[in-house]
């Protein structure tokens, strides 16, 4: 069974449709900027903290639940 050269295809479909091949490239990382890198990571950062805080409540509500109980009288 002869092996298949994904790369070339590739490449023969785009000069097919007259298409640059190596601005689809799934390997060429130039699309992404550092802005947007930047945007992408402080609304993860911002996730991250509304989820803590979510947290911090539930578990600050569950502990002020716990009964007290009261020393017995003697």
């Amino acid at each position: 069974m002869p092996r298949i050269d994904f790369e070339f295809l590739w490449y023969c479909m785009c000069h097919r449709l007259h298409l640059d091949p190596t601005r689809y490239d799934l390997r060429n990382d130039d699309g992404m900027t550092t802005t947007e890198v930047a945007v992408i990571t402080f609304l993860l950062v911002a996730a991250a903290i509304v989820v803590l805080a979510v947290i911090y409540n539930a578990a600050k509500s569950n502990v002020d639940n716990i009964p007290v109980p009261e020393a017995p009288a003697g």
